[in-house]
C-alpha cells in the first residue's frame, strides 16, 4: 500500500512536475482520481467515497493522477488537429484505457 507521499512522489516522477511547486494540484488530482475509481468500482454504493479502499487500485490512481495533471487546459477537447498533430479527448479527463482497468462490482438480487 503506498502512502499518499509516496502517491504524490510517484506521480511527480510521472509528470516530471516539481512537488512543491505543483504539489497542491497533484494531490487534488489524487484526490480526484481516487473518488473516480471508487465511483467506477461501487456504482451502486449511496456514498462511493465511503467504501474501502482496495491498494491494488494505488498504482492506477497514481496513473490517473499524472494522466488528468498532463490533460489539464485541454479541457476535454474532443478533435483538435495542428501541423498535423491530432488530439481527441473526452472520458472526463481520463483516457479510456485507464478506466477501463478498473473492474465495477454489482449487485446481486437474493432469489427466495
Amino acid at each position: 500500500m503506498l502512502s499518499d507521499e509516496d502517491k504524490l512522489k510517484q506521480v511527480c516522477a510521472l509528470t516530471g512536475a516539481g512537488q512543491e511547486a505543483d504539489g497542491g494540484l497533484i494531490a487534488a488530482y489524487l484526490s480526484a482520481a481516487r473518488s473516480l475509481i471508487l465511483e467506477t468500482r461501487n456504482p451502486f454504493a449511496d456514498d462511493p467515497d465511503s467504501v474501502a479502499w482496495e491498494p491494488r487500485y494505488d498504482s492506477l490512481q497514481c496513473l490517473i493522477a499524472a494522466d488528468m495533471y498532463n490533460w489539464r487546459g485541454a479541457d476535454n477537447e474532443i478533435t483538435h488537429v495542428e501541423n498535423g498533430i491530432t488530439r481527441t479527448r473526452s472520458n472526463a479527463g481520463v483516457s479510456k484505457q485507464l478506466l477501463q482497468r478498473i473492474v465495477p462490482r454489482c449487485k446481486s438480487r437474493s432469489v427466495q
